[in-house]
């Protein structure tokens, strides 16, 4: 039976937690839970406090009343002492009807040494011998609250009889009623006001971390230049100042990546910029694709030219270079003169680089026709690209000097790749027979014989072969791309030029 009961009341807070859940906060502001927490310790101070002075008023305002019954019974034995020793029974009735007569007192009544009532006027519990109280009586006549005191009527330490009086307790109750509503007013309007400086005291005490989570949510969205511009001279201010000098070190390290990028790969950039302790002199043996592609007769069209139309130039064509190596995971490895060099597969790895490399040389030469066209109609002088490409086992890592050092391949496949683009013609992309020998890529390219070249470093002529297109489902995408992207670099040539 209780586990039946106890499952019905859980089946029943589970729903009850089921239906509320949508309704409730994902969190509490912090704001919010000082605001409650500092509210309920003042509300529980307070209520104890009110609880305290409401008790000693209510024993003060008890006390008092006491001390005024005790001293008119008092005066009343005194008063009657002299009659009752006479035994002047109307002297007594007059003295007690006399008394009686006050709003506040009740009933009146003197009694022999035995107990008997000698005279009395209003209200007196007559179960009481005034003999045996040595308290004042509290009782109840016609639902009105009394009480009554007892003195002892006394000449020369003997005991001559008992005087009693009755006091209603209507005004010390409607006294005590009013003093419990003053204090429980007063209470509630200090808890008021407590619960809004608690919450004013909380909102401000939680604004530096609002601001800390604008700042988190500021670099979490890329934006470094965020700063808090509060200062405070506590635990939280020493918070704000180390996240300003974060943002200020991610941003600076932001901007010497952004900057070291255009000299280096990106994804080298980034390796360089996360661990600086790694970046020292060696390199690994890797299995990569590498490119170069050559301007045909740059040494006599740069004679004709200005310095810096001799500079757009090879920036528009570049940028060319640039677009298509992203586009198929490429690195740009380095700018010599008038010649890229492109190289797949490191420093990210690429299972894919022989044919993401031919796709490279393919869109390098129509992009480079298609600029050329656009160039043509606005009268900017165009170039011709001869490319070169091999794949197989080069050394990759940081080569040169301890104080001078760049990230780069070199080997016997890259020089083989160099030697190629020289022998190249204008719009050619030659390579070795070898790449063709691997079954993935033969399948996906079009090629033709070039025939055998005499490659300075080589003993034996090299086999090589023209490539003359891609699988015509890279052949599409490409072509979307290339105009594309033709747009976009037409337009950066448009706003560069005065």
């Amino acid at each position: 039976m209780t586990e039946s009961l106890a499952g019905k009341f859980r089946n029943i807070g589970r729903n009850l937690g089921d239906g509320l859940g949508p309704l409730l906060p994902s969190y509490l502001p912090v704001a919010w839970k000082l605001g409650l927490s500092i509210s309920l310790l003042i509300t529980l101070a307070m209520t104890v406090l009110g609880t305290v002075l409401i008790n000693s008023q209510m024993e003060h305002m008890r006390a008092q009343a006491d001390g005024y019954g005790r001293a008119i019974a008092d005066q009343l034995a005194d008063t009657a002492r002299e009659p009752m020793l006479a035994e002047d029974q109307f002297s007594l009735k007059v003295l007690i009807n006399n008394l009686v007569g006050n709003h506040t007192l009740r009933g009146a009544a003197l009694f022999s040494p035995e107990g008997k009532i000698l005279d009395s006027a209003g209200a007196i519990p007559s179960e009481v011998k005034p003999s045996q109280v040595n308290a004042p009586r509290r009782w109840q006549a016609d639902e009105a609250a009394m009480t009554t005191y007892y003195t002892p009527v006394t000449v020369r330490d003997m005991t001559a009889g008992h005087a009693a009086v009755t006091l209603s307790a209507r005004a010390i109750e409607q006294a005590q009623q009013s003093v419990r509503d003053a204090i429980i007013t007063a209470t509630l309007v200090m808890i008021a006001i407590a619960i809004i400086a608690a919450f004013m005291a909380g909102r401000r005490l939680s604004r530096p971390i609002n601001h800390l989570l604008k700042a988190a949510d500021a670099i979490g969205s890329g934006d470094l230049h965020y700063r808090i511009p509060q200062r405070r001279n506590d635990e939280i201010g020493l918070l704000i100042d180390s996240y300003n000098k974060m943002a200020s070190g991610l941003l600076e390290k932001n901007q010497v990546e952004r900057v070291l990028s255009r000299f280096v790969s990106p994804s080298v950039a980034r390796k360089m910029m996360a661990d600086l302790e790694q970046v020292k002199l060696g390199g690994r043996d890797v299995e990569a694709t590498v490119l170069f592609a050559d301007i045909v007769g740059f040494t006599q069209l740069s004679e004709t030219m200005e310095p810096d139309e001799v500079a757009e130039l090879l920036n528009a064509y570049f940028d060319a270079i640039t677009l298509a190596a992203t586009f198929y995971r490429g690195t740009i490895d380095k700018y010599m003169g008038d010649c890229a060099m492109v190289v797949f597969g490191v420093p990210e790895s690429d299972p894919e680089h022989q044919y993401h490399g031919l796709c490279c040389a393919v869109m390098i030469q129509r992009l480079v026709n298609q600029l050329n066209e656009q160039r043509r109609k606005r009268g900017l002088p165009t170039v011709a690209f001869r490319i070169g490409l091999n794949a197989g086992h080069m050394l990759a890592g940081n080569l040169g000097s301890r104080d001078r050092m760049q990230y780069t391949v070199v080997g016997d496949a890259v020089n083989l790749a160099s030697r190629l683009s020289n022998l190249a013609e204008s719009g050619q992309i030659i390579l070795p027979e070898t790449i063709l020998q691997d079954p993935n890529v033969v399948s996906r390219v079009r090629y033709s014989r070039a025939g055998q070249m005499e490659v300075r470093g080589k003993r034996e002529p090299v086999a090589t072969y023209e490539i003359e297109g891609v699988h015509p489902q890279s052949e599409a995408l490409m072509e979307q791309r290339v105009r594309e992207l033709v747009d976009q670099l037409m337009e950066q040539s448009s706003g560069q030029r005065p």
